[in-house]
């Protein structure tokens, strides 16, 4: 697994080496101090912060979906799971192809191709928000940072 570690407090967006992860979306790594709330944002957020969700045991939920049906269809498939609310970060990324939809949870990844609503009830279910290495039970991502679509990403 590579590095948990914290970028230093002082680095600058621009010190941080794009793509510098394992995985796509990434799954751990060195990240930011700061993590990001739980929601649905239809923008995307920078996997350097995201990373610090995961490393809580949050699930992050990435899309590179056009056609709004299928991002609706995402929503209510994210929104039917009973503890979403405390533990997902749902995100646009187009870092991944186009259609696609990733699941991650620290060192998890699982991509599939459009909206399958029962394989991601399913990760959730097998990964409940206790899969991070820094709190055993998981941490709700209801204590970060509210990020805006101008926050980055």
């Amino acid at each position: 697994m590579p590095s948990r570690n914290h970028f230093p407090s002082r680095l600058r967006i621009s010190d941080v080496e794009p793509n510098g992860y394992n995985t796509v979306p990434p799954t751990s790594g060195q990240h930011w101090g700061a993590w990001s709330d739980c929601g649905f944002y239809n923008y995307p957020l920078p996997d350097e912060l995201l990373v610090h969700n995961l490393e809580h045991g949050n699930i992050i939920v990435s899309y590179n979906l056009n056609d709004e049906s299928e991002v609706a269809a995402l929503r209510d498939a994210v929104a039917a799971i009973p503890f979403a609310q405390e533990y997902a970060i749902v995100r646009r990324y187009h870092g991944i192809p186009e259609g696609m939809v990733a699941l991650t949870t620290w060192g998890v990844l699982d991509r599939m191709l459009g909206v399958d609503s029962e394989r991601i009830a399913r990760f959730f279910r097998d990964f409940p928000g206790n899969t991070g290495p820094e709190f055993p039970n998981g941490l709700p991502c209801t204590t970060g940072i509210q990020m805006t679509d101008s926050s980055g990403g």
